[in-house]
């Protein structure tokens, strides 16, 4: 039976309503009593006593398997794990609540095929989270990849639900312990010829375009014969026809080798497409209700495929499968990375630009070459003067940006950059400097910026290791674990990713998710300072002070010319009434980062709380000479 709305559930989740129900359970949006305005997303397993006992244990059991799945998943169109318990005997979960709708309740409003532009869009960001899944160690794979189990987004965002099924692949397996999934866009590996593996989410993949673009279901374990999909949707384009019978050969030798091939041909797909299937998109509101408007140019998240160009980081009709009631009250926003929905699309890479771009951002290739630019009369217009600037001009700047910065002279460094830029040099060394000159003046935001830029031109986890940082500094969460879930993808063996990556779980109050990254990060590199920080950080939250001045001690043991380990370990000791304590670590603090005006400051409290007045006067008055708009150290030194 259905929990009844206000229902509250260990103490703290209070039931709003459901948001979908099956066979062994139902999902319901909740509120976290105490956070009120959270909400969360709530998949329930009824423990159904009628059921034989191994059919109770075997549900039991693909719960658990999902719960510890999604423990160690982090990617932008996955939600987030929050937790789970157990309560009179029922089984729950919580994950990030998503306000959207399904594909497969999209279509059922439309009541016809969905636009070809909008299904290889939704798609190609699929492609995205199937090749980091399948990237995993040992690959994780769908098995029940449907239109039921794709969302999207009022912003356009695309989610993947429900991993009720999902399975690790097991090399030199000869088949699947449990062949589960829905038969019609189940592969024939699904039904017992052989074992799922990342091949079989790309026969699934095939089948839920073929549904989308048709409103027709395709048949069991059949491969649509050319021309067959265009007599029941006679607009799709023979090319994106062509990859959909690719993707669902019955033999997975002759599919796509993996989701980035298949991805590339929806993109090369995409070029096919006359402007006008452009010009019409779908969008979608918040009720999940659909209308047609205007296309506008929408940064999507980036690509996460595991084989270059670009890499990376359920439901029963699952999280928020059905249409929220009001959009999730963690934002989302498109990401400034990647495939922009609207534009100019490459025609030798695929990467979509600006409507009104000349050349492409990502491999600099003319876009519409041969094509005259035409008025509105549609007389060819006058052809724009170029102008052309000598590539010694340019390469001039490019030296010059390049000294300015190894003699610390960073707004000149600035300047020369963005002068070589603007003359046609805008190389991925040039912008990665730009980046770092950026970043050395706390401008964040526009540092952020450059290594985006950085990351289009070459994907490489250094760009986007330094790009996640800033969008940090700058504030942007989102952003900043987009391009640090890539930057893991690329770089697994890096600790410094998943410390950030905890961070920015930390300061979005996602607790548990946090532990599980920093934790990953000193399994990588024991005794790594920033990850033993950061646990720090967050024990502090949990006000467990014992164990955050541990992990601080730690931390400072591990690094002990790192200013932060020390300015850390004396706040926690000041927090805890130790200000001696405090002084000795606040002091190593100020000589390790003599410029910092938080280690000024807060050695000033602790000298101040020891009795030594003046020398906190000393601390303080530093502090402001450094940054005379501090107002802790000038409120400090006020009530002296």
């Amino acid at each position: 039976m259905p929990l009844a709305s206000g229902t509250v559930l260990a103490g703290r989740y209070r039931l709003l309503a459901r948001l979908g129900e099956g066979g062994m359970g139902s999902v319901y949006k909740v509120e976290d009593v105490t956070h009120p305005g959270r909400f969360l997303a709530l998949k329930e397993l009824l423990d159904d006593a009628t059921l034989p006992p191994e059919e109770r244990a075997a549900a039991v059991k693909r719960f658990d398997d999902e719960i510890a799945l999604l423990r160690r998943l982090h990617h932008p169109r996955i939600p987030s794990f929050e937790g789970h318990f157990l309560e009179r005997d029922q089984h729950y979960f919580l994950m990030e609540l998503i306000a959207g709708v399904t594909l497969e309740d999209l279509q059922t409003q439309r009541h016809s095929p969905l636009p070809e532009y909008d299904v290889l869009s939704w798609m190609c960001d699929v492609c995205d989270v199937l090749s980091y899944l399948h990237a995993q160690h040992p690959p994780v794979i769908v098995r029940d990849l449907k239109p039921g189990n794709i969302m999207v987004t009022p912003d356009g965002d695309v989610f993947l639900i429900d991993f009720g099924i999902a399975r690790t692949y097991k090399a030199g397996k000869q088949g699947n312990t449990e062949n589960l999934g829905t038969a019609i866009y189940a592969s024939p590996e699904h039904h017992g010829h052989g074992q799922t593996d990342a091949r079989s989410d790309i026969y699934s993949l095939g089948a839920t375009m073929y549904h989308l673009l048709t409103n027709v279901e395709p048949a069991p374990m059949e491969t649509p014969l050319p021309g067959s999909l265009r007599r029941h949707a006679s607009g799709v384009s023979e090319a994106t026809e062509r990859l959909i019978i690719r993707a669902m050969e019955l033999d997975p030798a002759r599919r796509f080798p993996d989701t980035e091939a298949m991805r590339q041909a929806m993109r090369q797909a995409m070029l096919t497409l006359p402007p006008a299937a452009q010009a019409s998109r779908t969008r979608i509101t918040p009720s999940g209700s659909t209308a047609s408007a205007p296309a506008l140019p929408r940064a999507s998240a980036p690509s996460y495929s595991s084989s270059a160009p670009v890499s990376s980081p359920a439901r029963a009709s699952s999280v928020a499968a059905q249409p929220a009631a009001a959009p999730a009250p963690v934002s989302r926003p498109a990401a400034s990375a990647g495939v922009r929905v609207g534009g100019l699309i490459c025609p030798r890479c695929g990467f979509v630009n600006r409507s009104n771009a000349k050349f492409c951002a990502r491999d600099g290739a003319p876009l519409r070459p041969g094509i005259a630019p035409r008025s509105r009369a549609g007389k060819p217009a006058a052809a724009p003067v170029t102008k052309i600037v000598p590539a010694s001009t340019a390469e001039l700047h490019a030296q010059r940006a390049t000294e300015s910065f190894g003699a610390g002279r960073f707004q000149q460094a600035i300047r020369q950059a963005e002068e070589a830029i603007n003359q046609g040099r805008g190389t991925y060394d040039l912008y990665l400097l730009l980046g770092r000159a950026r970043r050395s003046l706390n401008r964040h935001l526009e540092a952020a910026r450059a290594f985006e830029q950085a990351a289009r031109l070459q994907p490489t986890a250094e760009a986007l290791t330094l790009e996640g940082m800033s969008w940090r500094d700058a504030g942007d969460l989102t952003a900043a674990q987009i391009a640090l879930t890539k930057a893991r993808v690329l770089d697994p063996h890096n600790a410094d990713i998943p410390s950030q990556l905890g961070l920015i779980c930390l300061q979005q109050g996602m607790f548990s998710q946090a532990e599980g990254e920093l934790s990953a990060a000193l399994e990588i590199q024991r005794n790594w300072a920033p990850a033993l920080i950061g646990l720090g950080q967050l024990h502090e939250a949990r006000k467990e002070w014992p164990e955050a001045i541990a992990s601080f001690r730690q931390a400072t043991a591990a690094a002990p010319d790192d200013a932060s380990a020390h300015l850390e370990l004396g706040r926690a000791l000041l927090a805890t009434h130790k200000p001696a304590e405090a002084v000795r670590e606040l002091e190593q603090a100020a000589r390790l980062a003599p410029q910092s005006v938080e280690a000024l400051t807060a050695l000033g409290v602790a000298l101040s709380a020891t009795g030594k007045r003046n020398k906190a006067r000393d601390a303080l008055r530093k502090a402001l000479s450094i940054d005379p708009t501090s107002r802790e150290a000038r409120d400090m030194l006020d009530h002296m």
